[in-house]
């Protein structure tokens, strides 16, 4: 298993693109999550952007979901023939239907390829795509489905936004690699995790490797030498803070 970090940043950060992996398995391919900058991103860092099978939408915060219409029209313009998988928390198909109305009138009608939507629930578990799906939901302001994937004897957690829940840290048990998002170093924020109890999750739940994603900007770009000593003070995972275009191979 492949991922790459297409995105690591919060919602408005001007030097990072909207949190987002591409994680690919053989011939499958997945976007987890897709803001409203991440369609680029996609371009640059993916070597076969077209062959993309699936996206997953972890709730619906627009740096989460509002991408879509440009990876959709870009996808039309250039000719994508593929279906195209979309999944996420019950409602999807009808939301992404009223974005892609309000971004680009009638572009749905002309595409020439089949957009299929499948709703997720917690604790469901199936497979698609050549990998298998586990959701929890996570203590966010908006309901959120974290997701486990699983392929080729390979695992990844990923958080979307929110603190942990005794669900999630089940769901991530033994992942080789936990991407959470971090957004405080230390402080307690309403619906968002922190550096420490990121690390401490992945701790609990066994995991090979904790990346930490989706970092309040003010932080990560002034307080760096502090974040990774948080990092190596807890040496009983592997914590690291990606940044866009860096690849981590399972």
């Amino acid at each position: 298993m492949r991922v790459t970090f297409v995105g690591v940043g919060e919602a408005f950060d001007e030097r990072l693109p909207n949190t987002s992996l591409l994680v690919e398995h053989n011939d499958s391919s997945i976007l987890l999550d897709c803001g409203f900058n991440v369609s680029c991103g996609l371009w640059r860092y993916a070597a076969r952007p077209l062959d993309l099978d699936a996206v997953y939408v972890s709730h619906f915060h627009a740096d989460h979901y509002f991408g879509l219409p440009a990876l959709i029209v870009r996808s039309l313009e250039e000719g994508r023939t593929k279906r195209l998988t979309i999944l996420g928390p019950s409602g999807i198909e009808s939301r992404v239907n009223r974005l892609m109305e309000l971004a680009y009138s009638n572009a749905l009608a002309k595409a020439g390829f089949e957009i299929f939507f499948i709703e997720c629930v917690p604790g469901e578990d199936f497979k698609h795509g050549g990998f298998r799906f586990r959701f929890a939901l996570n203590d966010h302001s908006m309901p959120c489905l974290a997701v486990r994937l699983d392929a080729g004897g390979k695992s990844l957690y990923y958080s979307g936004d929110g603190k942990p829940t005794d669900a999630t840290v089940d769901l991530a048990e033994h992942c080789d690699l936990v991407v959470h998002e971090a957004f405080t170093l230390d402080e307690i924020t309403t619906g968002h995790g922190d550096v420490g109890t990121s690390l401490d999750m992945a701790r609990r739940s066994g995991a090979g490797a904790c990346a930490l994603v989706h970092m309040k900007r003010t932080i990560r770009h002034t307080m760096m030498d502090v974040i990774r000593m948080a990092v190596e003070t807890e040496t009983s995972v592997h914590g690291f803070v990606p940044e866009p275009g860096d690849v981590h191979e399972l």
